[in-house]
């Protein structure tokens, strides 16, 4: 089978013909396409997840020097239930740090939120140098009280090629997050291809995918790795992830003026509104899940033992899949309390944009 991308643009070109958001007692209301029942993989979570969140969360708290305001924000994001239901076949300490990282990540995104480009890149620095130097580098901040905690305890375990891959993943995050926010500065909202490219490793998902290994007790070869199919299979649970988001998360993002995000993107390209953008998008997620199930249909063999551990990482995909669609309305990231609503009725009302300072 011969790889090729999903055809971003010729799908997405033409205006939507469908009515704009509806109007409720004067407010604008957004309605979400459904990014959960279309996805055939069985939502499944590691038995002791409950216990290791609480952990994971007081490890955080303990070296975060957050505020009372960002403690408070940090306990209702409920990340370990995130990586408890992507990481479900493994050991309570393998969870654990798993959990610790996934904290770790979202708690980078909210730390470069608030940064430029130059305090970005010094962060960047002091997580990149623990992670390649973690005998000679040292700082007295809690990026690196943080990365070096999980860093050496997942290094006990993890494959050469796992390690490898984080670390360079990790490396293109910060990279990407820099460019982002050198977007955010300068109002830039990018091409749809430049988007799709940048949005890949902003959204932390190749890191993710990292300790899909880890989890797994398998290291696979680079060559497997890079072989167009498993490629094309990460990348497509890259941005089924990442268009979820970008459209769960529009309303709030919206709000602070944030326009790092498919919705703007489209409605930028298209010259429609924000609602037709939220169909457009929903119909790329679409084609974006049956070009998995393609790919995953034409997975090739390497061997019995390379096999076993390649069926393991695209069952680690497909976890991820139904593990964000599901997430997005447990945590209170995106709706407040009111997840389990919007999960049903899936609508919200359009938020009023914040005055910026």
């Amino acid at each position: 089978m011969a790889v090729r991308a999903v055809e971003y643009s010729s799908a997405l070109m033409a205006p939507s013909t469908t009515s704009s958001a509806d109007s409720c007692k004067g407010a604008v209301i957004l309605k979400f396409p459904d990014f959960v029942s279309p996805v055939p993989y069985p939502l499944r979570c590691h038995p002791q997840e409950e216990a290791v969140s609480r952990e994971s969360e007081q490890w955080l708290l303990s070296m975060a020097n957050f505020s009372e305001k960002q403690r408070a924000k940090f306990l209702t994001l409920n990340a370990g239930l995130l990586s408890g239901m992507c990481y479900i076949d493994c050991t309570f300490d393998e969870l654990r740090v798993c959990t610790d990282y996934m904290n770790f990540l979202f708690t980078l995104d909210d730390w470069t939120d608030e940064f430029d480009t130059t305090g970005t890149r010094g962060l960047a620095e002091c997580v990149m140098n623990t992670l390649y130097h973690p005998d000679t580098y040292h700082s007295d901040t809690a990026a690196y009280r943080l990365t070096k905690s999980f860093w050496e305890r997942m290094q006990k375990t993890a494959g050469p090629g796992c390690q490898q891959r984080l670390m360079s993943t990790l490396d293109t995050y910060f990279q990407a997050i820099m460019q982002q926010a050198d977007d955010r500065g300068s109002d830039n909202i990018p091409e749809l291809e430049e988007y799709i490219l940048l949005r890949r490793d902003t959204s932390g998902c190749k890191t993710g995918f990292a300790f899909i290994e880890y989890a797994a007790n398998i290291d696979l070869p680079d060559d497997v790795v890079d072989h167009p199919i498993i490629k094309a299979l990460a990348d497509a649970t890259n941005d089924l992830v990442s268009w979820a988001n970008d459209v769960l998360s529009y309303n709030a993002e919206q709000a602070r003026g944030d326009t790092h995000n498919l919705v703007c993107v489209l409605m930028n390209m298209n010259g429609v509104d924000r609602q037709e953008a939220i169909e457009l998008a929903g119909e790329l997620w679409t084609k974006t899940l049956e070009w998995f199930f393609e790919c995953r249909r034409v997975v090739p063999s390497w061997g019995e033992e390379i096999d076993r551990q390649v069926a393991l990482y695209i069952q680690g995909l497909e976890d991820w899949i139904i593990a964000n669609a599901e997430w997005s309305f447990e945590t209170e990231r995106y709706f407040g309390k009111d997840g389990h609503t919007v999960k049903k009725t899936r609508q919200v009302a359009l938020l009023p944009q914040r005055v910026r300072a």
